[in-house]
């Protein structure tokens, strides 16, 4: 792995990069080790050059947005981390608002907001770039970010490819980007003439000021069909259930918070007791929306 990361290294020397990366830094739930390399690109050019010369040189990569949604092993990562933070540009034309994949999604809707534009306020206080929003098909409420898309552009099987909304498969928690490896660029989505949107995202804030505080990866489990995966951990009696520094929130049972010197593996056992006890009590298979970082993962299987 070290000369393909020395290779890889050359290819993009005009890349500013950090080496090594720590990923419990850059991650909301506030665990795990050291990534070998991140590289900062600045815009979707950039990105694709990237994942291109990751993908010649045989080097794992993964792209990282804020850091939510995600567990990085205690192991870290041997490979390369591509950052999107830096790609942020945004664009308001004629009710469409084009985003690039990292650009926050409480910047882009405040930029929509202060030119009158609304429908977006239900994705407000989701700590997500829109990459990572789109990619997991982000919501909350009963709406979802894909149905706000009107196009994605990404790179996907050697290609730069722009998506129409019907062809990226959104879902509850599922998207096409999900099962063909694609890296999303940028997107365009249609907005509202509302000139009270500013009241909305303040409303759409106001109600998930409930949530926990402590750090976490957000809603660990989906819901399952006509079930909260909340109210079944709540009512198998796993609220506050803790193993070594993580918990399971007292406050909203699909969060396990870090309460102070958490590791990966504590999180990994606390999910495995929670699926096993729902299991036991009601037969539902409780599983994961959020993603795992790391080689640590592949070989525990």
């Amino acid at each position: 792995m070290a000369t393909e990361l020395l290779r890889l290294l050359e290819r993009l020397r005009d890349i500013p990069y950090d080496a090594p990366f720590s990923l419990g830094a850059h991650s909301t739930v506030g665990v795990g080790g050291d990534a070998s390399v991140a590289f900062r690109p600045r815009g979707a050019g950039q990105i694709v050059r990237c994942v291109r010369a990751a993908e010649q040189e045989k080097v794992p990569y993964f792209l990282l947005g804020f850091g939510s949604n995600v567990l990085p092993a205690d192991a870290g990562f041997r490979g390369a981390i591509i950052r999107t933070v830096h790609a942020g540009r945004m664009v308001l034309r004629g009710g469409r608002l084009f985003a690039e994949c990292g650009a926050p999604v409480a910047a882009m809707l405040s930029l929509a907001a202060a030119h009158g534009r609304g429908g977006l306020a239900f994705l407000a206080g989701i700590p997500a770039t829109v990459g990572g929003a789109l990619f997991m098909n982000a919501g909350a409420r009963g709406r979802y970010i894909g149905g706000a898309a009107e196009s994605v552009t990404v790179y996907e099987k050697g290609e730069v490819r722009c998506l129409r909304a019907g062809e990226c498969r959104f879902d509850y928690k599922d998207t096409r980007f999900m099962h063909e490896g694609s890296v999303i660029l940028s997107a365009t989505f249609r907005t509202e003439a509302d000139e009270r949107a500013g009241e909305a995202i303040a409303a759409a804030l106001a109600a998930r000021a409930s949530l926990p505080r402590e750090r976490s990866m957000g809603c660990v489990f989906k819901n399952p069909c006509g079930a909260s995966a909340g109210e079944l951990i709540e009512r198998a009696g796993l609220k506050g259930l803790r193993i070594g520094g993580a918990r399971v929130s007292e406050k909203h049972a699909n969060f396990i918070v870090n309460c102070g010197g958490a590791t990966a593996a504590d999180f990994c056992r606390v999910i495995a007791a929670v699926r096993e006890k729902v299991f036991s009590e009601t037969g539902i298979v409780l599983e994961e929306e959020i993603r795992y970082i790391g080689d640590q993962y592949a070989s525990d299987g």
